[in-house]
């Protein structure tokens, strides 16, 4: 009974004016159809993860090739990493302040190159990618050769196909140097690169 009691009281209500006020305070657009509020403002579109996804061609020293998935804003080197190539495609970057970054060797088309990101060579980075060419990467140099550490992934590199270039074992201190294995983490990073030598 007191259900039916509180629908009559609330059928008897006049909600003329509250309509008004409410269509004045909001505006005349408050009030809408529902096919036209479909039509204006539609479903929510919240980016996911797939929209920032990058697709890549990766091919390996030993010729195979792999796709792998970078996100946007992620260095190719971290990709490489997470996709789980070896260790001993990795080395740490020698640049002063980047001793902890993870890089890599890498085959760029010459079609990406116009993409890539310009680094003064009298700067500090231009050091550092000196001393990466002369000291891990020496004669495997070719005129497509980068470091992948320095591309930062995005849309423009979708479709990318890279090469892992070769590199040679690298002297991190005089008393101390790879003996043509580099495939220990421990090895790789227990002494600074800023000692590197030439």
């Amino acid at each position: 009974m007191a259900l039916r009691a509180l629908g009559r009281q609330l059928r008897n209500l006049n909600l003329g004016p509250a309509v008004q006020t409410t269509s004045r305070f909001f505006g005349a657009s408050a009030h809408h159809d529902d096919e036209h509020e479909e039509e204006e403002h539609g479903p929510a579109e919240t980016p996911t993860v797939f929209d920032k996804l990058v697709n890549l061609t990766v091919v390996d020293m030993n010729g195979i090739r792999h796709k792998v998935r970078g996100l946007a804003g992620q260095s190719l080197s971290q990709a490489l990493i997470e996709y789980g190539f070896p260790e001993t495609y990795f080395f740490p970057n020698m640049g002063f302040y980047t001793q902890h970054i993870v890089d890599a060797h890498v085959f760029v088309p010459k079609e990406y190159w116009a993409k890539m990101p310009n680094i003064d060579p009298d700067g500090e980075e231009g050091g550092a990618v000196k001393r990466m060419f002369r000291d891990i990467v020496q004669d495997y140099q070719r005129d497509t050769s980068y470091f992948a550490s320095y591309i930062t992934l995005g849309p423009e590199f979708d479709g990318m196909t890279v090469g892992i270039g070769p590199i040679k074992p690298w002297c991190l201190h005089t008393s101390w140097a790879f003996t043509g294995v580099h495939d220990s983490k421990v090895r790789q990073f227990d002494k600074p690169t800023v000692e590197i030598w030439g």
